[in-house]
């Protein structure tokens, strides 16, 4: 998968300070939001929506390198989009 990212260094700043394996508490941490919407992101029902992750007992983890995929593939920063833009198509 080619994915670009909005900048050089997102998302890989927000992920360096964690091991391969992340908790629900580590990404929680990482992307500044709840835990619970991490475990909703978990166990989104679109397959799409969903962050890739292993349930082992009661616990969640995430692959670092895949959540880092999954956030480059729902970013929405539009400048990277080649739609042009509303204002440019009635401007």
């Amino acid at each position: 998968m080619n994915v670009t990212s909005p900048t050089a260094e997102w998302p890989d700043s927000l992920l360096r300070d964690y091991g391969q394996m992340m908790s629900v508490r580590d990404v929680a941490q990482a992307l500044n939001i709840e835990e619970s919407n991490v475990r909703a992101l978990l166990t989104a029902t679109h397959p799409a929506g969903r962050v890739p992750g292993v349930k082992l007992g009661k616990s969640w983890r995430i692959d670092r390198d895949q959540l880092r995929v999954y956030l480059l593939a729902h970013h929405n920063d539009r400048s990277l989009s080649s739609t042009p833009s509303r204002e440019a198509n009635h401007g």
